[in-house]
């Protein structure tokens, strides 16, 4: 309950970065890559991400058949790469994620999961906004129920 507030105001946020794409354009560059902490950062924040992910009954059963040590080596990629590290991502999100079956509730869970995660690592928030409107941005792929 502690965290409705400010979910409220993500929310706020992330619909704003997807009314306003030039702001995520910007968003971008190597300074919110290392608010993340660079490369150990975002190991870490991941790690302790998709940790939280596993045990969350809202949506572990998605991850029952998964390799969990290369889904957290693909996030970290990913997310390195969407926040202006030097790491080259080049997985089809929709590819990824055809077979799974991902409803809206899910993908919902697991925002507010990296949300959770984020915070409670005291990311900066305009990071967090950051990444968090680059992942929205691919609900489309990713959402198939």
């Amino acid at each position: 309950m502690d965290t409705l507030v400010p979910r409220r105001l993500r929310i706020a946020v992330f619909a704003a970065s997807l009314v306003l794409p030039a702001l995520a354009a910007q968003a971008g560059n190597a300074n919110y890559y290392q608010q993340f902490g660079g490369t150990a950062g975002m190991r870490s924040l991941v790690d302790a991400f998709i940790n939280r992910v596993v045990a969350d009954p809202r949506i572990s059963a998605y991850l029952t058949h998964t390799n969990i040590p290369a889904l957290k080596a693909a996030l970290t990629v990913q997310f390195c790469h969407l926040e202006g590290g030097n790491c080259a991502f080049s997985l089809n999100m929709h590819a990824v994620h055809a077979n799974l079956g991902v409803t809206q509730a899910a993908f919902n869970a697991l925002a507010n999961d990296l949300y959770i995660t984020m915070d409670r690592r005291m990311i900066p928030v305009a990071a967090q906004n950051n990444l968090l409107a680059k992942l929205a941005s691919m609900e489309p792929q990713i959402v198939t129920r």
